[in-house]
């Protein structure tokens, strides 16, 4: 089994916090390549015994100089709890509890960029453990089948580019257990700044083990909303 992830948190009516420019400016110093980045992927291997199925190591991001991502709380939401993993615009947010799972349990060299915290005045906020802005760096590319998945056998409601590969992992059992082996993973669909603003650039998917070892080390935020089909809003589902 592996389980897909997405966070459900930065809903507009919910928001704990927020991404906003560096403090007195404008300039959000998002992520760099923005016109190659996936031109800049590593191809690390082709299973030889499924055809159209590629492992990618995505780039890190240039340090050389600060990303400045802030995240802002709303007003009166300073001391609101906080998860430890999840999406927020079109990013991945883990804390310091997260991060230690996931480099425990992944061989992968992924990146981790602290995250300055402020308020609504702009003023610096401490937490009680520092967050980051997690570039995930493994990705998978899997071409689809003509079959959609449909939400009753996935247990979710799919967005729009899932149903496709995510049918043929169901349906092809070598794929299925070659996807299991991977701690975490994002699917590599679509290139380009359009792709890396949609909500598919949040969703990853994490193996039997890492789950486990989540669990373990009580890292929260990941079964807030888990009820099928849409009733709640599903953050983890099991594959």
């Amino acid at each position: 089994m592996f389980y897909r992830f997405t966070s459900k948190l930065a809903t507009q009516e919910r928001l704990e916090a927020f991404p906003v420019p560096v403090p007195g400016t404008d300039k959000f110093d998002d992520v760099p390549w923005i016109d190659v980045y996936e031109a800049k992927f590593n191809l690390l291997q082709q299973h030889p015994s499924i055809v159209g199925v590629k492992l990618f190591q995505a780039p890190l991001y240039d340090t050389k100089k600060p990303r400045g991502l802030c995240l802002r709380f709303h007003q009166g939401k300073e001391s609101a709890w906080l998860p430890d993993i999840w999406g927020v615009a079109n990013k991945l947010i883990v804390s310091e509890k997260c991060k230690a799972v996931i480099e425990a349990m992944d061989e992968m060299e992924h990146e981790y960029l602290p995250i300055e915290w402020i308020d609504w005045q702009e003023k610096p906020v401490k937490t009680e453990q520092p967050y980051y802005w997690f570039n995930q760096r493994r990705y998978l590319k899997i071409e689809p089948t003509d079959r959609l998945a449909q939400p009753p056998e996935l247990g979710f409601c799919p967005i729009p580019g899932e149903e496709d590969f995510l049918a043929r992992i169901l349906d092809t059992h070598n794929l299925r257990e070659h996807v299991e082996r991977f701690p975490i993973w994002q699917h590599y669909g679509l290139e380009g700044p359009v792709c890396r603003q949609s909500q598919a650039r949040a969703v990853v998917y994490m193996s039997q083990k890492l789950i486990n070892a989540l669990r373990e080390k009580e890292v929260r935020g990941m079964d807030i909303y888990s009820e099928k089909y849409g009733k709640g809003e599903e953050a983890l589902c099991g594959l």
